[in-house]
């Protein structure tokens, strides 16, 4: 049993060896829910899998019972996920697809976030993509940027709007991670029918992480890795802080950086 005290800064524990989280008396989540392969096929390289039924769990809305009536005055969610290590199919194990559109179009703006991570377990790995804009002659969806991030833990990450994105495991042993956001941000996965996914799979091949391209899209750049400090270098927050100590030190803040 792992005890995430210092890194999450609540009384969270992590049974690595069954993927359990944990909760001290003074800790409950507002909701849990296990995701199902059957919710991530339309994400999957391969779409005729059927095992494992279910692939991940997350808890919504963390906190302390002491914060209660803190949290109750804002929409932003402190949630803790689960990805256990393994494969589907060739894939290593990932979540849902997010996104959340650009709303600051204007260069001068406010940067806005549509969530911040922080890995408390294992090593996290990332995939972003942001497509290019298409008019209404536009058939085939093109990619403009393809990232790739490795967080580890006590890192944080913040994945700007605009972006779509997907959290990996690749490595031989779970990883766990809190995140905070407004909205749940799940793609309507109708958009993305005819692409069947996102541009970059991340597979194992002889024992090795490698990136495959998704033949549906056109003329899609190479995945460009990126360090987690590249999106909130400039932004002025006392990123050493735990991310749920942050968010209740600097929750105003949060709700205006936070896409909504």
């Amino acid at each position: 049993m792992v005890s995430l005290l210092d890194t999450c800064s609540l009384d969270i524990s992590f049974d690595v060896e069954n993927n359990k989280i944990v909760y001290g008396d003074n800790v409950q989540p507002s909701a849990t829910s296990k995701v199902s392969l059957r919710q991530l096929i339309p994400t999957l390289l391969n779409k005729s899998l059927s095992y494992p039924q279910e692939v991940y769990e997350e808890h919504n809305r963390v906190r302390s019972n002491n914060d209660q009536e803190t949290f109750s005055k804002t929409e932003i969610s402190f949630d803790v996920i689960c990805l256990p290590a393994g494969l589907l199919g060739v894939e290593y194990i990932k979540t849902h697809i997010y996104f959340t559109p650009d709303r600051s179009p204007d260069s001068q703006a406010l940067t806005k976030f549509s969530t911040i991570i922080e890995v408390q377990y294992g090593i996290l790995t990332v995939i972003m993509q942001k497509n290019h804009p298409k008019n209404e002659f536009d058939f085939e969806t093109q990619v403009g940027e393809g990232l790739l991030v490795k967080v580890r833990k006590g890192q944080k990450f913040v994945i700007p709007q605009g972006y779509f994105y997907t959290f990996v495991n690749t490595e031989d042993m779970p990883v766990l991670f809190v995140r905070i956001y407004k909205k749940n941000a799940i793609l309507d996965y109708s958009l993305l029918r005819r692409e069947r996914g996102l541009a970059y799979y991340c597979i194992r091949k002889n024992a090795r992480q490698e990136i495959v391209l998704n033949p549906l899209y056109r003329n899609s750049p190479h995945i460009r890795e990126i360090a987690p400090e590249v999106f909130w270098k400039d932004f002025e927050m006392d990123w050493k802080i735990a991310l749920y100590e942050l968010l209740k030190q600097r929750m105003l803040l949060l709700e205006e950086v936070l896409w909504s």
